[in-house]
């Protein structure tokens, strides 16, 4: 009897988790006849056949439960999984696995989380700023994307850069005031969406003040591109305008109220009409939102165009915003004009580009709230648009726009490296999703001490969940790993790019000056990763 249990052990039957001993007797009231008519010989081959297909639904009823993963059956995508996903051959370039690159090519946006100093530039902007074949708007901190890609930029088209900071760059104009169509049914809605970039809404608490400066900046904005002459119709003009003193602006609000243009005149028979202290503070904040256009270097880059952002889908054209970090807070709403304009541009004409227009916006909070952005990202795809948007970790998000879970949700890739914020990585987390997973237990047993069979150890297997990655273990990810979330694919666990370890890469980017001395490559990788933010 100790073989026959023994036996019945190692085929299987403690998997169906019933008592060994209850199986035998059942056996043993079934071949009851067998025994009486053949003897015990033929009844240890049938017991011992009957054990081996007991065995064979014990190992059958294993592979079932294993197929069915009731917590979850979250897996990294292997490499071949990637191939049949479509993400090797063409498009943005996400990341490295095996050698090879992990790329995205159909319509859609990016999301990015990466602290700063996490190789952004030398993994992400620059790689893409050599390989993609349309057209590019990048927000470039210090410049340094800009001279280590512009030459190879301006082999497929016109490069323009906006640097009123840097004396080594020649930089483009555009006046933002000729994007409102004057004398047609949309120049109130382009003066609306310009004062929406130069006075960002804020969404945590709605401001009385805001919404009313908002209002009158776009009433001064149509009064100045219809009403006055072509050499005062642009952004410094705006700002003289608020900073007259009392006699002077009201002078400016009867000018308004005589217009012909009925919104002009409209929003200065409204503003007249509100208390002083109202009408204080009203300017005063809109004094507050346009101090950026005081500086004689803003004012000279926005006097005149010397492009148009509707170039940027009807020919292959880059465009760099180069501002540098210590500024980036004082010049926010030029920042956010620029990027929130271009954006809106892209809509005017529904033809699709040959290639997509990439937005690479680097620090995206740090430009503060765009209308542009929030509600495009659900509707620029359709326009042959791609936003490629970065910030540091998902509260930055959270603090900037109302609308953050489904800027998230709208991004088909979001990608994530050196992740050190826990609500960040919790997020993460939960995106990769859990897989099920063995647990087994121990503990003595008494049970069939009343058939004379002594005590032993019961051991259970059972089943639970846990995370295919925890918020710790993301934060504790090697610098070089990154995480990628692809529609139609699992989640990727890869490597990041270096472009300065690809020969592809090395051969188009070029070296550059800063004042007399001529940087070698390997200082401008220190400087990225000094400085970049």
């Amino acid at each position: 009897m100790r073989q026959l249990l023994s036996l019945a052990k190692v085929i299987g039957f403690t998997v169906l988790k019933l008592p060994l001993i209850m199986i035998v007797l059942a056996l043993w009231l079934a071949l009851g006849d067998s025994v009486s008519r053949h003897g015990f010989g033929d009844l240890w081959s049938i017991l011992i056949a009957a054990l081996a297909v007991t065995g064979l639904i014990a190992i059958a009823i294993r592979l079932i439960r294993k197929r069915q993963k009731p917590f979850g059956d979250a897996s990294f995508a292997s490499a071949l999984a990637i191939e049949r996903a479509g993400l090797r051959w063409h498009g943005r370039i996400l990341g490295l696995k095996n050698r090879r690159f992990i790329r995205f090519d159909r319509p859609g946006h990016l999301l990015t989380f990466a602290p700063t100093r996490s190789g952004k530039g030398v993994g992400v902007v620059i790689p893409n700023l050599l390989d993609h074949p349309g057209s590019v708007v990048v927000t470039d901190i210090k410049g340094e994307n800009y001279r280590i890609t512009a030459n190879h930029r301006r082999k497929l088209g016109p490069v323009w850069a906006f640097a009123p900071f840097d004396d080594d760059i020649e930089s483009a104009c555009f006046n933002p005031l000729d994007f409102i169509r004057t004398g047609t049914d949309y120049d109130v809605d382009d003066a609306r969406l310009i004062a929406e970039m130069i006075v960002a809404p804020v969404y945590k608490e709605p401001d009385h003040w805001e919404r009313e400066a908002r209002a009158l900046v776009m009433g001064l904005l149509l009064f100045i591109a219809t009403d006055l002459p072509q050499g005062r119709r642009n952004l410094r003009e705006l700002r003289s305008l608020l900073m007259r003193d009392r006699e002077g602006f009201q002078a400016t609000l009867q000018a308004m109220a005589e217009s012909k243009h009925p919104v002009v005149a409209r929003t200065a028979r409204g503003f007249s009409q509100k208390e002083d202290k109202e009408r204080s503070a009203v300017v005063s904040t809109a004094q507050g939102n346009t101090e950026a256009f005081d500086s004689p270097q803003i004012s000279a880059i926005t006097s005149k165009s010397t492009f148009r952002l509707k170039d940027l889908k009807d020919q292959v054209a880059s465009l760099y915003l180069i501002v540098p970090p210590e500024y980036v807070a004082s010049y926010q709403p030029f920042l956010r004009l620029v990027v929130g304009l271009a954006c809106a541009a892209m809509t005017r004409n529904r033809r699709l580009p040959r290639h997509q227009v990439l937005f690479l916006l680097d620090e995206l909070p740090a430009l503060g709230n765009m209308t542009p952005i929030e509600n495009g990202i659900g509707y620029l795809a359709g326009y042959g648009v791609s936003l490629w948007l970065f910030v540091q970790d998902l509260d930055q998000l959270q603090q900037t726009y109302r609308k953050w879970r489904s800027m998230i949700a709208n991004c088909a890739v979001r990608q994530a490296f050196n992740v050190q914020d826990p609500e960040t990585a919790k997020l993460l987390s939960e995106m990769l999703g859990q897989r099920t997973v063995k647990t087994r237990s121990t503990g003595k047993s008494g049970r069939f001490a009343w058939l004379g069979l002594p005590s032993g150890v019961n051991e259970n297997e059972g089943e639970t969940g846990r995370p295919l990655l925890a918020p710790d273990e993301i934060m504790r990810l090697p610098d070089e790993t990154l995480l990628l979330f692809t529609q139609g694919c699992r989640p990727i666990l890869g490597r990041k790019v270096k472009y300065f370890e690809d020969r592809r890469f090395k051969r188009k980017a070029t070296k550059w000056k800063m004042g007399e001395e001529e940087k070698r490559q390997d200082d401008i990788i220190a400087e990225l990763l000094k400085y970049e933010i």
